[in-house]
């Protein structure tokens, strides 16, 4: 039965809204029903506008990081054939082989012979800083600049292109200075034996003029920053102050840069916390320095055209708050003035005006309910008038009953006097007869009760033998064998007279035998057993149909009345049942609940029920 909780639920949930007032009731379904539906609407777009921006401005950045990218890529190959130009050179290839047997004179001449003629090439380009040529135990050979690094820091730099998978490693350095500087280290092989290395060498780029030339002039947007990043992480070049170069910038944002590397172009932006921003990131992987060339957005600027949106929506909810307001209180009117005119006319019934109607109304539910409350003071007035009616038929009713009353007195009185005849005429049958005939119509017309102890309904059956007795002499004889303590109880009255008198009856028959008629009570349990039992001749029961028989006798109830109205008090398990065997008797058993005065209605309730 599931739905009976939710039954119950709604049911006090509606008993809670009955606590507030009819005009708040109203007031709170139409902002309901009216804010609702837009502020639904309104969280809907803007949920959907802030993705359909978020997509198409990753998409655009991707693109525009990619374009950058491939400018990277150009700006590094020009580095890469500078760097092809100075490896192959004749100078550089005889030189380093022997340089460190070289005497000093000798070096300084090769220096000036390699600047002479590889110089006007490196200046060509303007934003180099230095060119330094090592051999494989890090000596200096040529280095054509003007800015001086740590040595640690160059050692650090033929290592890692040693290590490096191509002979190209980019990667950030700085200066003594501490000025952000691009470094490209590459091997030097001799050119008749590939597989023989004679040095290093190294192309500073300053990295301010190397952002300039590639990605300084894109803006992404308001708070926007791009930087590049290697392999590992470690920051390259930025225009940000707040990205450091050669660090590891947000090593989270990193991990899903590189994840999404081989991702398409809509798989490559992601959402990221940056400094406790909600940031849109996206990236390019630039092959040939193995670089990431990252972008990221701040959400703020994505949704900052929602702003307009948002205070639209607002104003939109307000008016519509007002509008609501409005309304809610122009049908609040429309329902509280027939309701205060029907309190009033209450208020008019309650003090007895009955003759007012509340008049012409609108069809609506409280025109309805006005006719109807005309039609119930209506209906009000006539049974107000027949209860009046009632009352004066009941008081000449009453006056009746008392004019009544004379005629047992007189009948009682009458009796009396014929039994006093008789007993000074020393007709003692006659006096008996008449003092029984006297009792028994006293407890039928007097005694009101319909349940009476069992004790008087044996007296009354003592009285009604002695009134048959006068009509059929000796033709019968009654005893009683009763608990004393079952005399007490209450039983229907006239239970016991209709079965004796039927064994008086019919019990002797024709031939005039004498009929013995024995009443026994006995306790069963919560139970009383009466038993009727005579020595007659008798009766088949399936002919008889004695439960469709009704006897009318002098307190007019017949049997089956008695067994009707056992039920009727105490409930189907009792009754009265009947056995008879011809030329033996008949036997009449009541069975009744055990019930003493006090106990007449918890009984009969507990019966029933």
């Amino acid at each position: 039965m599931p739905r009976l909780p939710s039954l119950r639920a709604l049911g006090r949930s509606v008993f809670s809204l009955r606590r507030l007032s009819i005009k708040r009731r109203l007031l709170a379904a139409f902002l309901i029903t009216s804010l609702l539906p837009v502020a639904v609407v309104a969280i809907y777009s803007n949920q959907k506008y802030e993705a359909s921006i978020t997509n198409k401005l990753s998409a655009s950045s991707t693109q525009v990081l990619d374009q950058l990218a491939q400018n990277t890529t150009r700006e590094l190959e020009q580095y890469e054939t500078l760097s092809e130009t100075i490896i192959i050179n004749k100078l550089i290839q005889g030189g380093l082989p022997k340089f460190t047997k070289m005497a000093d004179i000798e070096k300084s001449e090769l220096r000036t012979r390699i600047k002479d003629e590889l110089g006007q090439q490196i200046f060509s380009i303007s934003n180099l800083s230095n060119v330094i040529v090592l051999t494989n135990d890090g000596q200096s050979m040529f280095d054509l600049g003007f800015e001086l690094y740590p040595e640690a820091r160059i050692r650090e730099l033929t290592t890692l292109v040693a290590d490096s998978k191509s002979n190209a490693y980019w990667t950030g350095i700085r200066n003594n200075r501490g000025s952000s500087r691009i470094a490209l280290s590459r091997r030097i092989f001799a050119e008749n034996n590939l597989n023989r290395q004679i040095g290093y060498l190294i192309i500073v780029i300053d990295e301010k003029v190397f952002s300039r030339n590639t990605y300084e002039s894109v803006d992404l947007g308001e708070g926007s920053s791009i930087y590049l990043s290697d392999a590992a992480g470690v920051v390259v070049s930025s225009l940000s102050p707040a990205i450091g170069q050669g660090s590891l910038y947000q090593e989270k944002v990193f991990e899903g840069v590189q994840a999404r590397r081989q991702a398409s172009r809509e798989e490559r932006a992601f959402y990221a916390d940056v400094g406790g921003e909600r940031t849109l990131v996206t990236s390019s992987y630039i092959r040939s320095a193995d670089w990431y060339l990252v972008g990221m957005i701040p959400r703020s600027f994505l949704v900052s055209e929602l702003s307009v949106l948002r205070h639209n929506v607002v104003l939109i909810c307000l008016l519509i708050l007002l509008l609501a307001g409005m309304l809610a209180m122009w049908i609040y009117i429309s329902i509280s003035g027939p309701v205060r005119k029907l309190l009033q006319y209450a208020n008019q019934v309650r003090m007895g005006q009955l003759q007012q109607k509340i008049g012409p109304s609108y069809p609506d539910e409280m025109g309805i309910l006005a006719e109807t409350i005309d039609r119930m003071v209506g209906r009000l007035k006539e049974l107000i008038y027949q209860v009046e009616s009632e009352q004066q038929a009941k008081r000449d009713a009453e006056l009746a009953m008392l004019q009544a009353q004379i005629n047992p007195h007189f009948l009682f009185n009458t009796l009396n006097s014929l039994k006093w005849s008789a007993m000074l005429g020393g007709n003692d049958a006659v006096s008996q007869g008449i003092a029984s005939l006297s009792e028994l119509l006293r407890n039928t017309i007097l005694v009101k009760e319909e349940l009476i102890p069992l004790d008087r309904e044996l007296d009354n059956l003592t009285h009604y033998a002695t009134i048959q007795r006068i009509r059929y002499g000796d033709s019968f004889e009654l005893e009683f064998a009763i608990e004393d303590e079952l005399r007490d109880c209450l039983v229907p009255k006239f239970i016991l007279q209709p079965i004796v008198e039927n064994s008086i009856l019919h019990g002797g028959g024709d031939e005039g035998r004498s009929v013995r008629i024995k009443v026994t009570g006995e306790r069963d349990g919560a139970r009383v057993r009466i038993r009727i039992r005579d020595d007659g001749k008798g009766f088949d029961a399936a002919e008889a149909g004695l439960r469709g028989t009704t006897h009318a006798k002098l307190s007019g109830i017949g049997i089956g009345n008695v067994d009707e109205r056992i039920r009727l008090h105490f409930g189907v398990p009792y009754g009265l049942t009947t056995a008879s065997v011809v030329q033996e008797g008949t036997e009449t058993t009541i069975v009744l609940p055990i019930v003493l005065k006090g106990e007449r209605d918890d009984v009969q309730n507990t019966d029933r029920g």
